[in-house]
């Protein structure tokens, strides 16, 4: 071969290392989980999302980061973030989220209240179901009583509406969320607000399981077990593990997301704790499966829920992924089902690997790496870092 052909091919091999990379192998690369997060990396994602998104002067978070707004988050998805805060000092021990979670508290006090009883700020059931249960881990966990009263009485509200002899003037349904004649929990009270939703039912589960373990009163445990059965009979699929919406006088709602299937899986996974029915194991184990049958990208990661094609700063959606974080370590460390652990771990690789390197934040496009300009909303920003918070075994990754 003469010189001339030596550096012709010599040329064309350089071009091809350099250039030949086809779209389908950059996306390969991009959506491959295989570098494992550590420990640090954990305590770095949490960080950087207090960060960018707490708001000091309010003590809430923020909406979104970069979006040159003041909005703050909305009062419910608040409540997941506080357990986020909880789950930091749970995994480190580190007082610096002690000292984050009070002034978490403190802000979401002055901002929302939680006089449970107050119209401009809590009409929906499921919006003070969610927080009822985070103010009870904060009694598990604090011992503070504050936490636990608060909590308690959140809980007698939603289950038995506005008392007239209190407030004259309350809405003239507000008389319970829990229907005594047909079962289930109305999602509110207001005319558009009448279904019996998903997002009610399984919190509340939840939320009574958290106070039965608080006080030792039975009567959560009856409960808890009350809804969760009406909630199979008439919201859950036993054979595909499918969680409904909802359920109207027109029919059910099948429509299926992340965080009804979390707090499904959730619920029955604490009952079968309590009480050893393997029927509740099942559940959760299928309620799960079907997160991973029927929630997932091509390369079996968590799914973004909402707009699937790009981030909207208002879609509570985001939020799903931090509440599944929640719920399933319930499953894995504490019922033994160690299979979904492999899942959760590629899900948060390769979140983690697609992050903006210069903020050190993530979203719910897992295989997608945001511009480092754009703005992120705090609900899509959280799932990574929640799920990071509550991994099995993370200390083990220093």
């Amino acid at each position: 071969m003469n010189k001339n052909k030596t550096i012709i091919v010599f040329s064309w091999m350089l071009m091809a290392m350099l250039f030949g990379c086809s779209d389908s192998d950059a996306n390969d690369n991009n959506n491959s989980g295989d570098q494992g997060f550590t420990y640090n990396d954990v305590i770095t994602a949490y960080d950087s999302f207090n960060e960018n998104l707490f708001q000091d002067s309010r003590k809430v978070y923020r909406r979104d980061a970069g979006g040159g707004t003041s909005d703050i988050a909305v009062g419910w998805t608040q409540a997941t973030m506080f357990d986020m805060i909880m789950n930091a000092y749970k995994l480190t021990g580190d007082n610096k989220y002690l000292d984050l979670m009070q002034k978490h508290f403190e802000g979401c006090s002055n901002e929302f209240t939680f006089d449970w009883y107050d119209y401009s700020h809590w009409d929906l059931n499921d919006d003070m179901m969610w927080w009822i249960g985070s103010l009870a881990r904060a009694y598990l966990l604090t011992k503070d009583k504050n936490y636990l009263d608060i909590s308690e009485e959140g809980f007698k509200r939603v289950w038995y509406g506005k008392p007239i002899e209190l407030y004259p003037d309350r809405h003239p349904r507000d008389t319970g969320g829990y229907d005594p004649i047909n079962g289930g929990l109305y999602w509110g009270w207001k005319d558009d607000a009448l279904g019996k939703m998903a997002c009610i039912k399984y919190p509340t589960v939840i939320a009574a399981m958290e106070l039965y373990k608080a006080t030792n009163k039975s009567d959560y445990l009856d409960k808890a077990k009350d809804v969760y059965q009406w909630s199979t009979t008439h919201l859950f699929n036993t054979t595909t593990g499918a969680v409904a919406d909802s359920e109207h006088p027109d029919g059910v709602d099948w429509t299926t997301t992340v965080y009804n299937q979390a707090t499904c899986m959730g619920a029955a996974a604490m009952l079968y704790l309590e009480t050893k029915d393997q029927t509740y194991l099942n559940h959760a184990k299928a309620a799960m499966d079907y997160i991973i049958a029927k929630k997932s990208t091509a390369n079996k990661v968590l799914r973004p829920e909402g707009n699937p094609s790009q981030e909207e700063l208002t879609d509570e959606k985001g939020i799903y992924n931090a509440i599944l974080a929640q719920y399933i370590p319930i499953l894995i460390n504490d019922c033994g089902q160690t299979q979904y652990t492999e899942y959760i771990e590629r899900s948060i690789n390769l979140g983690w690997k697609n992050r903006d390197k210069e903020r050190n934040l993530t979203n719910k496009f897992l295989e997608r790496v945001p511009l480092s300009t754009s703005p992120l909303s705090s609900y899509t920003a959280s799932g990574i870092p929640a799920l990071m918070l509550t991994f099995p075994n993370v200390k083990d990754r220093k």
